[in-house]
C-alpha cells in the first residue's frame, strides 16, 4: 500500500467523520479531498458567517496537519496530530469553543 493511497483513505475516513461533526453547524465544506489531487488530500470547512475563518485538515505521510480558527482574529492555529480520533476530538473541542463564544456574544440576558 503506497503512502498516497494511505493518506487518501485516511482523508476519506476523516471526511465522513468531520461531516458528522460539522453537520448542522455554520460551517460548510469548501474543499473536499478529491482523488484528482492525491498528492495532498486536504479537507477545508469554511464559516458561512465569516469566510476568513476555516478549519483546514491536511493528511500527510507521517502526520495530519490541523489548522483551526482563533476566535476574533483572522489567524489560523496549526498543530500536528497522528490519528483520525485525535483530529476529530480536537476539532469537536474547537467547534464547541467557537459555538460557546458566539452564544456568549449573541446573548443579551444570561439569567
Amino acid at each position: 500500500m503506497n503512502h498516497n493511497h494511505m493518506s487518501l483513505s485516511i482523508a476519506t475516513g476523516l471526511n465522513s467523520k468531520l461531516k458528522a461533526i460539522f453537520d448542522g453547524s455554520d460551517w460548510t465544506l469548501t474543499e473536499p479531498s478529491s482523488p484528482s489531487s492525491p498528492s495532498s488530500p486536504s479537507i477545508v470547512y469554511t464559516s458561512i458567517i465569516n469566510p476568513f475563518e476555516e478549519f483546514r485538515i491536511t493528511v500527510e505521510k507521517t502526520k495530519i496537519k490541523v489548522a483551526v480558527p482563533m476566535p476574533h482574529s483572522q489567524v489560523l492555529y496549526q498543530t500536528n496530530l497522528q490519528t483520525e480520533e485525535e483530529v476529530c476530538s480536537y476539532i469537536q473541542t474547537h467547534l464547541d469553543h467557537i459555538r460557546n463564544e458566539e452564544d456568549i456574544s449573541s446573548e443579551t440576558d444570561s439569567t
